[in-house]
């Protein structure tokens, strides 16, 4: 419900006098679009791991262990990036201290929450040493479908997770495409993708807990690849003031960023396009 907030707050209006008459399709566009992935990500993230703890497995699941860990993770960055605002929207403070304080308490408290369940089952010994394993076991299992999949699709939002928040504008606004404003932010749940799709690529545990779960996660991820990809590609036929379809100049001077890297952004729809396709025609599919 905060990032709902914030992305409201943050997204319907534009505080650069230059684009200041953007209409109300644009902010409802660019409104759905810090939606289209990060809230299916959540409710997979969320729904995965109260299964989790209905099957008892919580402490127990390297699924679930990896869940908790990545969401601790995306809690913390999603509570700095409201207090400290302007370092995460290159300048730009958008938010009321109410709004600041309420909502990064409540992520705090959800990142504080999910690493204590992930360190109730292990030491951050073993954290450390789980993190270096995963980093060098991206590649994908031969033998299981879509493996390669999920495998290349996990490394491809890890890389986009962190070029917004290593790189200059334009580039830090892809994959995203939420501009100078929640590009930075919203890296947060592009993490929170990688680790699920991660998941998704091992099926060596094939018990019906385990099954159950990555149906979820991969529900999460189905939806939210397939709503930003369609976003992004009624933006570029001119749904919004012109493209490559549409009458109008639409798409070169409402995303000037996106416009200014196609190459980085090719990929980056190349990334999800993967994921769509992996999702849609997983063979676990009709356990759903």
């Amino acid at each position: 419900m905060h990032w709902i907030a914030t992305s409201y707050v943050a997204l319907s209006f534009h505080p650069d006098p230059k684009f200041a008459d953007f209409t109300l399709r644009h902010n409802l566009l660019t409104m759905s679009q810090a939606f289209a992935l990060p809230l299916p990500i959540m409710w997979a993230s969320f729904q995965a791991l109260r299964q989790s703890t209905k099957h008892d497995t919580i402490y127990s699941s390297r699924i679930s262990q990896r869940l908790n860990l990545a969401v601790a993770f995306a809690s913390f960055w999603l509570a700095a990036s409201l207090a400290f605002a302007p370092t995460f929207a290159f300048g730009y403070d958008l938010y009321k201290f109410q709004h600041k304080l309420i909502a990064s308490t409540i992520h705090t408290c959800t990142g504080l929450f999910t690493l204590l369940l992930a360190l109730k089952s292990t030491s951050i010994g073993q954290i450390v040493r789980g993190l270096n394993d995963s980093l060098w076991n991206f590649g994908p299992a031969s033998d299981q479908k879509n493996s390669s999949v999920y495998a290349t699709g996990s490394l491809g939002l890890l890389y986009f997770a962190i070029q917004p928040v290593v790189s200059a504008y334009p580039l830090a606004t892809i994959p995203t495409i939420l501009g100078k404003r929640l590009s930075r932010p919203a890296s947060a749940f592009t993490l929170l993708g990688s680790v699920i799709a991660y998941c998704l690529k091992d099926k060596r545990d094939n018990a019906d807990d385990e099954r159950q779960i990555r149906s979820t996660l991969r529900r999460g991820i189905r939806w939210g690849s397939t709503t930003h990809l369609s976003l992004i590609f009624m933006k570029i036929i001119g749904v919004d003031g012109g493209g490559l379809l549409f009458r109008g100049r639409g798409l070169w001077e409402v995303y000037p960023a996106m416009i200014a890297v196609p190459f980085a952004a090719a990929v980056s729809f190349s990334v999800y396009a993967i994921l769509c396709f992996g999702t849609w025609t997983d063979d676990d599919i009709e356990d759903e």
